[in-house]
């Protein structure tokens, strides 16, 4: 997860480099990208641990037998989606300065957003 995560933020990185028109960026915009590119990262982390979390859960495993793979991909698509969009909300800036530079920390702060989102996200998704 680290290995793969690290893999994630520096192909985010690499991918707005080429956005760029070549201007150098200060004062407020170079802030704004970097809070960017840390939300993104951290939005790829969230989807990770969430598809982990559904993927451990007891009850998932029950209903997904049911399923046929194309649905449990679409429901794991829906309720991570929206984990990944409302995580976020729970996450400071100081949370998110701190996961850029502390794995251990932004391995909690990650956990712990997806854990205050996921059993809303779910609820939604089942109304749908």
């Amino acid at each position: 997860m680290k290995k793969s995560f690290g893999v994630l933020c520096a192909l985010t990185m690499l991918c707005s480099a080429c956005a760029t028109d070549g201007t150098l960026v200060t004062g407020d915009s170079q802030t704004g990208t970097a809070q960017q590119l840390g939300m993104t990262a951290i939005k790829i982390a969230i989807n990770a641990k969430c598809t982990t979390e559904i993927n451990n859960q007891p009850a998932w495993q029950i209903m997904s037998r049911a399923m046929t793979t194309e649905q449990q991909q679409t429901v794991q698509n829906n309720v991570c989606g929206c984990v990944s969009d409302k995580a976020p909300e729970n996450i400071t800036a100081v949370d998110l300065a701190t996961a850029a530079i502390d794995p251990t920390a932004r391995a909690t702060i990650v956990s712990n957003a997806v854990t205050r989102t996921l059993n809303q996200c779910v609820a939604e998704t089942l109304k749908r």
